[in-house]
């Protein structure tokens, strides 16, 4: 995979990271999380965010939870999807337009916007006319590159500028006039997950009023509706099914074979609401409409309604179908994928175990890694697991993904136990061509 080409997709994916450059947007969640709405504050104004580099919209669910949690109204709450392997493209004109149907659907004149890493370029591209810029009353810059002055083309926009010394992806500083925020031990992740972060995010949107918790409030009546897009484009998919199961804790396995809900996404890939029960763990199944392989998402138990469960897809072309396409597809073995969705796995800080095989070490977490997606399989056909980097495809994208050699036979019926400082999700041998692609997935 060491051609010219490969190097050349290689550095123009470093080259969007360090830049924040801006891509094609695909869509973005259409208000907030739909659940128990008793108490909500319909004056507070709209919140947009903006993901960055290979992620989506769900970067910020626990977020969007905790600003819930605090009285916003869950149709107030928005994330913003685009497409960050378009390179060379323009996303300030699709932020745009989102801009204007949250307005127009929510009566503000102006709504409170964040962006993060990457998605931190497209704001400040999108603030830097006049008319765009009056459409917006606080902006928050989250692990991006320092500027010469808080956005907007006169700098207008009040900017707050949240970065990190220990964030060794986008070397932050700050920005002349600016609020400044300088946090001393987040990752380049953490800067936009954290709860440190929500809480200088809601006291600057609010004229300086602190949340009244950080916690995120159960709900007993937990509905549950995404999104389902290809994995780093966001490109959305229609006509998916998704069958959601209850699981057992102890293995992963289906407590019944027939699912407790389903749903079908719609032409923007959206899906749900569904009703579901909180403190229970659920394997989402999502089977394409294209015919591309099934995946099957197993994640934590589910505290507090959300909008914002994302269902990527296993793309077949562009740079997601290069990394993804390695992926085998093979009875013999399970594909296993693991996820953080709320903050990077670091070598000396993290500790992260596959059956036991302690896999946070220097050579996959390494901090200027950020890893926060980590791929499970026999990368050498073996049948053997060497636990060492697979490489090839993976090594376009060294920062955030890393794939480990780890065999999983499936020869019989058993299960894969993936623990993240001691919290722990056990999920079944799946066969990777006739069952699909795993993936465990921590907040």
């Amino acid at each position: 995979m060491k051609t010219n080409t490969m190097n050349f997709i290689l550095l123009l994916a470093l080259a969007l990271l360090s830049l924040n450059c801006k891509d094609d947007k695909d869509g973005g969640t259409d208000g907030g999380m739909t659940g128990n709405e008793m108490t909500c504050d319909s004056t507070l104004r709209p919140i947009i965010l903006v993901h960055g580099f290979l992620a989506s919209g769900d970067t910020y669910e626990l977020q969007l939870q905790r600003f819930a949690s605090n009285g916003y109204c869950n149709q107030n709450l928005y994330a913003f999807d685009w497409n960050t392997l378009a390179f060379g493209s323009d996303a300030t004109t699709e932020l745009d337009a989102f801009i204007d149907d949250v307005l127009n659907a929510t009566g503000f004149a102006q709504v409170d916007l964040a962006g993060h890493s990457a998605g931190s370029g497209t704001c400040y591209s999108y603030l830097g006319t006049a008319e765009r810029a009056t459409k917006v009353a606080h902006y928050v810059h989250l692990a991006g590159n320092p500027t010469d002055g808080p956005a907007g083309p006169n700098g207008e926009v009040p900017t707050m500028n949240i970065w990190s010394t220990e964030d060794l992806v986008v070397q932050g500083g700050d920005i002349p006039d600016a609020v400044n925020e300088m946090q001393t031990d987040k990752d380049h992740y953490e800067v936009a997950t954290s709860v440190p972060t929500f809480e200088l995010m809601h006291a600057f949107f609010n004229d300086g009023n602190s949340p009244s918790t950080t916690e995120i409030t159960p709900e007993t009546d937990i509905r549950v509706s995404g999104r389902v897009v290809s994995f780093g484009e966001n490109i959305p998919m229609e006509g998916a099914t998704i069958n959601i199961y209850e699981v057992s804790p102890a293995d992963g396995s289906r407590i019944v074979d027939t699912p407790e809900a389903s749903a079908t996404s719609d032409v923007n890939g959206d899906y749900g609401p569904v009703a579901l029960r909180g403190s229970i763990n659920y394997e989402f199944e999502v089977i394409p409409s294209d015919g591309s392989r099934k995946v099957h998402y197993f994640r934590e138990a589910f505290v507090r309604s959300s909008e914002l469960v994302y269902l990527r897809t296993i793309p077949t072309g562009g740079l997601g179908g290069v990394l993804l396409g390695s992926l085998p597809s093979d009875d013999n073995q399970t594909v296993l994928a693991f996820y953080s969705g709320s903050k990077a796995v670091i070598n000396g800080r993290d500790v992260l175990s596959v059956d036991g095989n302690v896999l946070s070490t220097p050579e996959f977490t390494a901090p200027e890694n950020s890893t926060i997606a980590m791929f499970y399989y026999d990368g050498n056909d073996n049948q053997t697991s060497d636990l060492t980097d697979i490489g090839g495809s993976w090594a376009l994208v060294p920062t955030f993904l890393a794939a480990v050699d780890m065999y999983i036979p499936t020869s019989s019926p058993s299960s894969v136990t993936i623990d993240l400082n001691g919290k722990t999700i056990t999920v079944p041998n799946l066969k990777s061509e006739t069952d699909g692609v795993i993936v465990a997935q921590f907040y």
